[in-house]
């Protein structure tokens, strides 16, 4: 199964992600604008250094601007290193390098007919405005892009950031291996399953729990390291390797009832990964509450950046910053009208 999925880590938060799947022998392409960021990674085995870049800074548009203009070599990169039946994008919303090009990658690599998905991260409450601010754009634009795979969201607000990167990439890791470690004859899980799980466009959530009832895998769903299902919001796939008296019944009636539901029986844990979920748009919010509730401060910084002649692009508050305009969505038909979307 390591072979079928890889992973595209962008910016630093996004290395530190990616680090943790390479451990585990994933093949991992580490991409990033700052050289310094990628001397950090000394055990990794791909990393590429966009030309040109010093960081970004929180600056999304520059992010943008540098991939756009090395978009051909970063595509070779991927397709001689880590192409896969499903690569995964991963990158913090709120920061600069991963954020503004996280989700253009996600849609120009789908464009081109590979199956792409997104790890990213919502930043804590206590972030700065701005990574707030980059963060409810990313989602923006990466909720817009209809032909992705799973997206797995990261909140730190559920606890201190290492911590919340490693119990994801345990549980992904264990997921991926029920087809190999959990038989059972009762049921079964293969490979193709594993995927059409992970393929699935929406939000999605995994979970582990050593418990013997359905009780405590539903509070580990509920109350675990991804951002919160919506609720009454949609499911299409439910997979589980479960134990006990862990029943999928259950599952469905404190989630929701999907599309189709895979399941298989062992005697150590429950492992259940649920996709196809609606995105948390009640999180979304608070995000932008954060940015309304500090609008005159961005307001005044945002004049000094105008007196100095720069030029920021934020587009979901008009009011609070100058922005290119967006084009009216459209099919994009090329990488080029790809791009365009983003500048």
């Amino acid at each position: 199964m390591k072979k079928k999925v890889s992973f595209i880590a962008v910016g630093q938060a996004g290395g530190n992600i990616g680090q943790l799947f390479e451990e585990k022998g994933f093949p991992v392409l580490y991409v990033n604008t700052s050289r310094e960021d990628l001397d950090t990674l000394e055990k990794a085995k791909y990393r590429y250094h966009v030309p040109g870049g010093e960081g970004c800074n929180k600056d999304r548009h520059k992010a943008k601007q540098l991939i756009i203009d090395d978009f051909d070599n970063i595509a070779g990169e991927i397709e001689s290193k880590v192409r896969a039946d499903l690569m995964l994008v991963i990158f913090a919303s709120g920061g600069g390098t991963g954020s503004g090009a996280g989700p253009m990658l996600i849609d120009l690599l789908t464009g081109e007919g590979k199956t792409v998905g997104a790890v990213t991260v919502i930043p804590a409450p206590d972030e700065s405005v701005k990574s707030h601010i980059n963060s409810y754009e990313c989602f923006s634009e990466l909720t817009e892009i209809s032909q992705t795979a799973a997206c797995f969201i990261l909140d730190n607000e559920n606890g201190d950031k290492l911590e919340l990167n490693a119990a994801f990439v345990d549980v992904f890791a264990a997921f991926l291996e029920i087809p190999e470690k959990h038989k059972s004859v009762k049921g079964n899980i293969d490979k193709a399953e594993i995927m059409e799980t992970l393929k699935a466009h929406g939000m999605a959530i995994l979970a582990r729990d050593k418990g013997k009832d359905s009780a405590g895998i539903i509070q580990a769903l509920k109350g675990g390291v991804f951002a919160p299902m919506e609720q009454d919001g949609a499911v299409k796939y439910i997979a589980a390797s479960m134990a006990g008296s862990v029943c999928m019944t259950d599952i469905e009636k404190a989630i929701g009832t999907p599309v189709d539901n895979f399941q298989t029986f062992n005697g150590e844990e429950t492992i259940c990964c649920i996709s196809g979920l609606t995105y948390p748009q009640a999180r979304l919010d608070l995000v932008y509450t954060k940015v309304a509730d500090n609008k005159d401060v961005i307001r005044k910084n945002l004049a000094a950046a105008r007196e100095s002649g720069m030029k920021k692009d934020v587009n979901f508050l008009n009011d609070m910053e100058p922005t290119a305009k967006k084009q009216e969505a459209k099919k994009p038909q090329s990488r080029r009208d790809i791009m365009s979307k983003y500048l």
